[in-house]
């Protein structure tokens, strides 16, 4: 309702300066008064032939373009024009031969000679017009091509302006489906992995494995219910990332030592949800050693509203020939994550070195 109240007024506000011209281009008297709008301003002539420019640009704009040029009928939108056109320059001709000649002079006069500036119109109030008055009013020709360019122009840029919004709404649309779609992905990626080391940990009947299914739970919970939205609080998200590890660590041997940390404030900030977990996870996959010392360093740090995270582990040999991700999920799936929610606001610095793989990711929170 706002909106049009204030298409309204700009509607108004350009006609109003439209119908004023005149004052402005064209001979007028030194002193103006009421009795001069009203001989000019509200006479006959200057309604009609106003009124016909003003019905001209609605008509043209919102009937004959989208009727006719829209649906390519080109002949017809030109006939209709030049048709109106025509009936536009012999408007001043029509009017004075039906007003019976008594009517004012209605075409263009600039006063050239000495004596009182007069008005465009025609002579001084109540003097019969003398001049002779051309076939065609080319004041008329003017202002109907005026109106003409300025509807069509309007109209193009109107329709260009549409399509460019909608183009945007279909890129947004596909930007979240392709969203969801790799969230959706992340999830049973993310529950194939961990189902796995619990049954690890229940074929060797650790003590470990009641205790991982209760972890689990907690962290199912949070994917089907906070993971849908767009956003998630930073601190649920790190709470999460910490489950994770502590199921992690059940499964591990002492040779495998964590270290997790978190600084500055999570609390009021917020984060695409699982963005660390495919890092996390491909730390666990690919960095750990049941014979040799495996660290895993992860660091979470909160600045200035940007989180700065990083996580370095080693890479072994055996773990990177006999693991496999057969479901084609992981860090190229995040990377895709990062490019559509963040696009050029975070930095991925990926250094995957012979027996070393550290990630430094940071996104604004």
């Amino acid at each position: 309702m706002k909106k049009l109240t204030v298409q309204i007024a700009i509607h108004l506000a350009a006609w109003l300066c439209f119908l004023l011209l005149p004052l402005l281009f064209f001979s007028r008297p030194r002193e103006i008064d009421l009795s001069f709008f009203k001989d000019h301003y509200l006479s006959t002539y200057f309604i009609i032939n106003n009124g016909f420019f003003i019905a001209f640009y609605y008509l043209n704009t919102y009937l004959f373009l989208p009727k006719l040029l829209d649906q390519k009928k080109f002949l017809s939108y030109t006939a209709l024009i030049l048709g109106l056109l025509v009936f536009c320059t012999f408007l001043p001709r029509i009017y004075h031969s039906l007003s019976g000649g008594n009517s004012p002079n209605v075409q263009v006069v600039v006063n050239r000679g000495p004596g009182p500036n007069r008005f465009p119109e025609g002579p001084r109030p109540g003097g019969p017009s003398n001049r002779v008055r051309p076939l065609v009013n080319p004041f008329n020709l003017a202002i109907f091509l005026l109106v003409l360019v300025f509807s069509t122009g309007i109209r193009v840029i109107n329709q260009w302006l549409l399509s460019e919004a909608q183009a945007k709404e279909i890129a947004n649309e596909k930007l979240k489906a392709e969203l969801s779609f790799l969230k959706a992905q992340i999830n049973p990626h993310f529950l194939f992995n961990t189902l796995n080391n619990i049954y690890a940990l229940a074929t060797a009947r650790s003590e470990h494995t009641a205790a991982a299914v209760m972890k689990l739970s907690s962290i199912m919970r949070y994917v089907l219910t906070e993971a849908r939205n767009d956003l998630v609080p930073l601190e649920k998200e790190i709470q999460f990332t910490s489950h994770y590890i502590e199921l992690q660590k059940m499964r591990l041997t002492d040779k495998t030592i964590i270290e997790f940390s978190v600084r500055g404030e999570p609390l009021g900030r917020q984060i695409a949800p699982l963005l660390l977990l495919p890092f996390v996870e491909n730390a666990f996959k690919y960095g750990i050693s049941t014979r040799e010392y495996s660290p895993i360093k992860i660091l979470l740090e909160i600045k200035d509203d940007t989180l700065y995270f990083s996580i370095c582990n080693h890479k072994f040999l055996n773990t990177l020939l006999r693991v496999s991700d057969n479901t084609g999920i992981g860090i190229s799936n995040t990377k895709r994550r990062l490019d559509l929610f963040y696009e050029e606001r975070y930095s991925l610095d990926i250094q995957d070195k012979s027996n070393e793989f550290i990630v430094h990711l940071k996104v604004p929170v």
